[in-house]
């Protein structure tokens, strides 16, 4: 009997894409976008932000100085965050399977992206509970954080149900006793969940 579902929220819940940061940062800088995205994304600084290492404005200067980047943290904040949008089909199946079930959102992520998303997207208020990377200290696949999604879901594992795009994900949801799905689609995932509600 599922009773709390969990949602990953990016590529799921929305869309992104890194790519656009590193393509907009590069007419501030002299590094190509292939270059930017491995100072940002490969080298770790991400990671440490979305593990909540480093606050906002560290995260800007850190960026800002490996780039030698010439733009205003205002400026680069925006960039930063005008990366998302809607799935469609996904705000009214969250608001049906409200109804009847506690929702969570287990994310890898930082202040500045959940806090652009929670005020664009709001179906995200129909979230009973939100597990963060940047406030749990780890990142999705780390143990630490899905018990911690499992905790605040207030049910036994074996009563939730997670949903996320990385395969990886998914495998370490069911090791934790999770029912998990291994998300493509909107129509899939609505295809899937039959199977288990």
């Amino acid at each position: 009997m599922i009773k709390a579902i969990i949602f990953d929220l990016g590529k799921v819940i929305v869309d992104f894409d890194h790519v656009t940061i590193c393509k907009r940062l590069a007419t501030y800088c002299s590094f190509t976008p292939e270059q930017i995205y491995a100072r940002i994304f490969t080298s770790g600084l991400e990671a440490a932000f979305d593990e909540g290492n480093i606050t906002p404005i560290e995260f800007f200067h850190k960026v800002k100085e490996s780039l030698n980047l010439d733009i205003p943290a205002s400026a680069f904040q925006n960039i930063w965050n005008a990366i998302f949008s809607l799935n469609p089909g996904i705000s009214a199946l969250i608001k049906q399977l409200k109804k009847d079930y506690r929702l969570l959102c287990l994310s890898n992520t930082n202040p500045w992206h959940f806090s652009y998303c929670l005020e664009r997207f709001p179906v995200l208020r129909n979230f009973n509970s939100f597990i963060l990377s940047c406030e749990v200290k780890k990142r999705k696949p780390n143990r630490k954080i899905f018990a911690e999604a499992i905790k605040k879901a207030g049910v036994l594992p074996s009563e939730c149900l997670y949903i996320d795009d990385l395969e990886v994900h998914v495998k370490k949801a069911q090791e934790m006793g999770m029912n998990a799905v291994h998300f493509t689609s909107v129509q899939q995932l609505e295809k899937e969940l039959k199977l288990y509600l």
